[in-house]
């Protein structure tokens, strides 16, 4: 996989735990009013938590949205930070749901607020993997036509020769064998890059 697309994948993959974690903070804002006493300062403390877990993605995300040309080796890198970083966000996110777990239908409104944030994201990069797959096989398609005519156009050459001259054979016979593997390694190119787009779909 190239560096552009370990790029793309990691600024998609922080777009989608900052909408993930901006849906669980929106939603414990609006039930943490109707908290009591202990369970109260527990919820906010995680809301705490996970405000600043969701300013250290951001910086994350804007920095590699800024730095996306540049990032190329550095994106493994950028993604255990911010692996590191998510398992904070679900700790606190987890520590919030002690402190209400007397209070199911808050507890419901946060997880499917998350539910639905998490769709919106995976439905997002569906779209723009199966984009990706439409023009890697497009491209693909193009190219391998274009060796198929040259391989066509070199046979009939060969063709016309053929009956010319008898010593002009060698000649032509390497040049249709030159077309053909040409047009194999073509052929072998395009297979994969067919393969691989459609192996980002899975």
């Amino acid at each position: 996989m190239s560096d552009q697309s370990h790029t793309h994948q990691a600024v998609a993959w922080a777009k989608q735990r900052l909408d993930d974690v901006d849906a669980i903070i929106s939603e414990i804002e609006k039930t943490s009013d109707s908290l009591k006493d202990t369970a109260r300062k527990e919820a906010d403390a995680a809301l705490a938590r996970l405000k600043a877990s969701r300013g250290t993605i951001q910086k994350i995300y804007d920095d590699l949205r800024t730095e996306a040309q540049a990032v190329k080796g550095s994106v493994e890198d950028i993604q255990d930070a911010l692996e590191a970083e998510w398992i904070e966000v679900e700790s606190a996110f987890q520590t919030y749901l002690s402190a209400v777990r007397d209070q199911a239908e808050t507890v419901r409104e946060v997880v499917v607020a998350r539910a639905k944030a998490q769709r919106r994201s995976w439905e997002a990069s569906l779209t723009a993997l199966r984009q990706q797959a439409v023009d890697a096989v497009d491209t693909a398609r193009g190219e391998f036509d274009a060796a198929i005519k040259r391989l066509s156009d070199e046979a009939e050459k060969f063709q016309a020769r053929i009956g010319e001259a008898k010593d002009a054979g060698d000649e032509s016979w390497k040049a249709v064998k030159g077309g053909l593997a040409d047009a194999r390694a073509v052929h072998d190119r395009t297979i994969q890059k067919i393969k691989d787009a459609f192996s980002k779909l899975l």
